[in-house]
């Protein structure tokens, strides 16, 4: 393959990257804003054991970090956070009692997208002087 080939595999992997990095914006912000719609979510947390205001920092957690994945100085922390939150929805769902019609399949997607993401972007993340 020569530098022509190179350059567009470059291209259709930056484009990958954001059509992926476009997926957990709206995947994990409409997730976190609907944490602040009506109880819906808050007695899902009463339900799991956890108290109901866990729901809505979870909830400002996901918007956060949705937004700050679009920057890619950024990304790299913002999935790392995202990734945790995933992993804590994965425990809970996947705990005896707790089996809901939303399952561990969704979230283990989010974690291996945001996976994809903070390894793609690990170069241009912010460091501080």
């Amino acid at each position: 393959m020569g530098s022509t080939g190179q350059g567009k595999l470059r291209i259709a992997g930056g484009v990958l990257l954001w059509i992926l990095t476009v997926f957990e914006l709206l995947g994990m912000g409409l997730a976190g804003a609907a944490k602040f719609q009506g109880d819906g979510w808050q007695n899902m947390f009463l339900g799991w054991g956890y108290p109901a205001w866990l729901a809505l920092a979870v909830g400002a957690v996901e918007v956060v970090g949705a937004l700050l994945i679009l920057v890619p100085r950024f990304a790299t922390y913002a999935a790392a956070m995202l990734i945790v939150i995933m992993l804590g929805a994965v425990w809970t769902v996947a705990s005896p009692g707790n089996e809901t019609n939303l399952g561990p399949v969704l979230p283990a997607i989010h974690i291996v997208v945001l996976s994809i993401i903070r390894r793609a972007r690990r170069g241009r993340r912010w460091r501080p002087s």
